[in-house]
């Protein structure tokens, strides 16, 4: 049975601790050993293999194991095929994506770009690795797995030259991209429209008088004069530090219009608290009671 397995470390983050206590529970189970579990992934040459020292690093909650040893562990605990071995993957699955999560939020700091604010295959890159972390980050080789399953390899150079907005992707990579980083369908239509509209604003408009107007509003040569303005205008409040770096520029927008209000607000109440205090004159109708009505002075007899 092998000696006892040490307990989990006291400082692990909650997630990746029910990862490894659910991995030790699958071993419990099949009351095996770490060795045995090793020969259950396949031939030492496979690629599923794994070495039971990599298996054992696995529970031990110091880090977060690859989700092929995690797959391959819980495929090792149960008879391959099975349902109960397909309900274990489920499961491995589920926490592991939960830890990913958990060890990517330090690094999803801040509030990402409303899909309206990108424009550019630079901007379009930036999300598309928000997606990756959130997705629990998974390497360039898992994407290009991942992708590959899915009917439309991206080779893990080109997974990496649109992550960093150096190509703008097409629309069958981006939905390969979409489904590895667990993207759902309503939100891949609305990035598959950023898409469209990116497109359309590198493609040259068409001579207004044909009166086919714009695809996307962002093609109108006004309104990209308009957008870039805005950016500029962004970067340099954020260069400032007028724009904090938790705000966009709409949030940015509406915290001085709500000063304003609030000033305005504030102006309206001195002005009449300056009126009320101005009161002392007589009304004009107890002028006219005192002196009667008012009339032009009866000219001198000539």
């Amino acid at each position: 049975m092998g000696r006892p397995t040490n307990p989990v470390a006291a400082g692990t983050s909650p997630r990746l601790r029910a990862l490894a206590a659910y991995l030790r529970k699958l071993k419990d189970e099949t009351r095996t050993t770490y060795a045995t579990l090793s020969e259950r992934t396949g031939p030492p040459n496979a690629p599923e293999y794994r070495g039971a020292s990599t298996l054992s690093q696995a529970t031990r909650g110091t880090h977060l194991p690859p989700l092929e040893t995690v797959l391959a562990y819980a495929r090792a605990a149960g008879d391959p095929g099975s349902h109960s071995t397909q309900r274990r993957e489920a499961t491995a699955l589920s926490l592991w994506k939960a830890a990913a999560i958990e060890k990517a939020r330090p690094h999803l700091a801040g509030r990402g770009r409303r899909t309206r604010q990108v424009r550019t295959p630079a901007s379009l890159g930036q999300e598309l690795t928000r997606l990756r972390l959130r997705a629990g980050r998974p390497s360039y080789s898992a994407i290009e797995k991942a992708t590959k399953a899915d009917g439309h390899r991206i080779p893990r150079s080109t997974a990496h030259l649109i992550l960093n907005g150096k190509v703008l992707p097409s629309r069958e990579q981006l939905s390969a991209l979409l489904k590895a980083f667990d993207v759902s369908v309503a939100d891949a239509a609305r990035w598959h429209a950023v898409l469209d509209c990116i497109e359309d604003r590198r493609r040259p408009p068409e001579p207004p008088w044909r009166g086919r107007g714009y695809a996307c509003a962002d093609a109108d040569p006004a309104v990209q004069e308009y957008l870039e303005r805005r950016e500029r205008d962004e970067e340099i409040k954020r260069r400032t530090g007028q724009i904090h770096s938790d705000e966009t520029y709409e949030d940015y927008e509406e915290r001085m219009r709500e000063r304003a209000f609030q000033q305005q607000t504030s102006d309206d109440w001195l002005y009449e608290d300056y009126d009320e205090s101005e009161g002392d004159d007589e009304p004009e109708d107890e002028v006219r009671g005192k002196h009667g009505p008012l009339s032009r002075p009866p000219s001198e007899p000539s």
